[in-house]
């Protein structure tokens, strides 16, 4: 019992050194796998992608052309956007439509818009024009204010963001739904103009993806058919965009790489240097918390942890060890005999060689496998 507690005694340090690394680190692990934010909550709504192809249903040709997008707010999710989209289809569609009474101006809702009052769908023909191929064809001029609901920040700073706009026939009419009529994207002719960029990205073009839209509900009316659920063709053409990596390099990871060069170099400082090696880390510390902030600011409020903030926390972790071994190396110093200070200094070097490479190796390793663990979560 007496040899326990002096060993406990003598290698007191060392013991809460450990515990509080191993604390720290399943605390990190513990944060960064989310199981504390986990909820069972489901969306009701299903998105289900199709193929532009379809036997049963009538197909409805829509085309997108957006001229212009700004106003971007990442902290409201929102942006502006104009453009034109139009709609070709055949006479079995519009034999439909006259049967129900749907005119050509009712016949799509966007449903990302926000602001209905600041919304507007202008149709460029009063009535529908006939095609030489006998189809039918309306163009539409619109504006408006629309929800960016996949913005995804994870990645940050080289994250892709789809700015998107939705498309659907109107849910209202039972005869516009999925199994009667459904929409295929013309990609030839959809596209963008010249004023979509937005200040800080890099435009790297445009997709535009067909979708079945289960609603979930049937808004308390059963459907012809008994179907429990509301079923509408959607169509989401996005236009994305990329933050450049030279950029990103140089404003945010270059002043970070410098600050932890100075820490991570601190080993190499003679052990007599204590009061020096102990200052370091505070400092870095410090410096580490001040660009954190300063980055913060271009992001909105997140629920999640992103790339750069793990890179950060590493960083964190790692200048908290540093500064754990070095309180060990000033102890072991100051305890030290005359007779043992040459041997103890070799020891203090020894082990602050390992640290060093060991954490730079760590430091490298779990950066490069977080990119990748993040990498596979959606929004």
């Amino acid at each position: 019992m007496k040899n326990f507690r002096n060993a406990i005694y003598k290698h007191g340090h060392t013991i809460v050194v450990c515990m509080l690394v191993t604390t720290l680190v399943l605390a990190v692990i513990t944060v960064r796998s989310g199981i504390l934010d986990r909820t069972d909550f489901k969306q009701q709504d299903q998105l289900i992608p199709v193929d532009a192809s379809d036997d049963q249903a009538i197909p409805m040709n829509l085309g997108v052309y957006v001229e212009n997008i700004y106003n971007f707010s990442p902290n409201q999710k929102t942006f502006d956007a104009e453009g034109w989209v139009w709609l070709t289809w055949p006479q079995a569609a519009q034999d439909i439509f006259a049967v129900n009474g749907i005119p050509s101006s009712q016949m799509l809702d966007f449903v990302n818009s926000v602001n209905g009052w600041d919304f507007a769908m202008t149709p460029e023909h009063s009535e529908p024009i006939r095609l030489p191929n006998g189809s039918y064809y309306q163009n539409f001029r619109y504006s408006g204010h629309f929800y960016a609901n996949e913005l995804n920040f994870r990645q940050f700073p080289f994250q892709t963001l789809r700015l998107a706009q939705t498309f659907e026939l109107n849910s209202e009419d039972e005869a516009l739904n999925a199994k009667h009529v459904r929409l295929i994207p013309d990609t030839a002719e959809s596209g963008t103009g010249e004023y979509i960029d937005i200040m800080g990205y890099i435009t790297h073009g445009s997709e535009i993806k067909t979708f079945i839209h289960n609603y979930g509900t049937n808004f308390g009316l059963a459907d012809s058919d008994g179907e429990p659920t509301k079923k509408i063709s959607q169509i989401r053409f996005e236009v994305i965009y990329k933050k450049s990596i030279t950029s990103s390099i140089l404003e945010l990871f270059l002043p970070l790489v410098t600050v932890m060069a100075l820490v991570m170099f601190a080993p190499m400082l003679s052990s007599s240097l204590w009061d020096v090696r102990l200052g370091l880390p505070p400092m870095v510390l410090l410096t580490l918390i001040f660009l954190q902030q300063g980055y913060k600011t271009e992001l909105p409020d997140l629920p999640y942890v992103t790339f750069l903030d793990t890179i950060y926390n590493l960083c964190y972790l790692t200048t908290l060890i540093l500064f754990c071994l070095f309180m060990w190396g000033s102890n072991k110093l100051d305890e030290a005999s005359d007779m043992e200070r040459a041997k103890v200094i070799a020891q203090i070097n020894a082990m602050d060689l390992r640290f060093q490479i060991g954490l730079t190796i760590a430091l490298i390793g779990l950066g490069t496998i977080n990119w990748f663990v993040v990498g596979t979560q959606t929004p």
